[in-house]
């Protein structure tokens, strides 16, 4: 059985660190992401999804590069969900009683489709509820690649 996640350092700065557990003062501090070009890799649907919410993630300072992986998660599974509502709605509208197992199929499909995005876009803090468990660190302006000046934990 899994316990919590760890608390980021900056929260444990912020919050005043209640639980006393040591502090890791060599956390990594990735840079932002600042090429938000699509992977050719995804499906293009996950390519639109990608586009809608990208810009966004990097404006409000949580999309950084070694984010990429679970960006494509996202976007991945919101394009199966929209594309399962959509076969949804189409089987629904034409009330086939031989297509009873096939509107399943797509209902259990939008079903673990939702499940994957809502469980990835939290970690974005993609809900309001997400948003206050989320934290960002200090990196400076978006373009900045001076990590070395930098030093938040002396």
């Amino acid at each position: 059985m899994a316990g919590r996640n760890r608390k980021p350092t900056h929260l444990k700065i912020v919050e005043g660190n209640k639980g006393k557990r040591a502090i890791n003062g060599q956390e990594p501090d990735p840079d932002y992401l600042n090429d938000l070009t699509p992977p050719e890799f995804l499906t293009d649907s996950a390519k639109v999804v990608w586009e809608e919410i990208a810009q966004n993630l990097r404006d409000a300072r949580v999309l950084t590069v070694l984010d990429i992986p679970m960006l494509q998660m996202v976007c991945e599974s919101v394009a199966t969900y929209r594309n399962a509502v959509k076969k949804c709605e189409e089987r629904h509208a034409k009330g086939s009683i031989g297509e009873s197992s096939s509107i399943g199929y797509w209902e259990m499909i939008k079903s673990m489709s939702f499940k994957q995005a809502m469980a990835a876009m939290q970690q974005f803090g993609m809900s309001p509820a997400a948003r206050t468990r989320i934290a960002i660190q200090p990196q400076g302006e978006l373009d900045l690649g001076d990590k070395e000046s930098k030093n938040y934990f002396t």
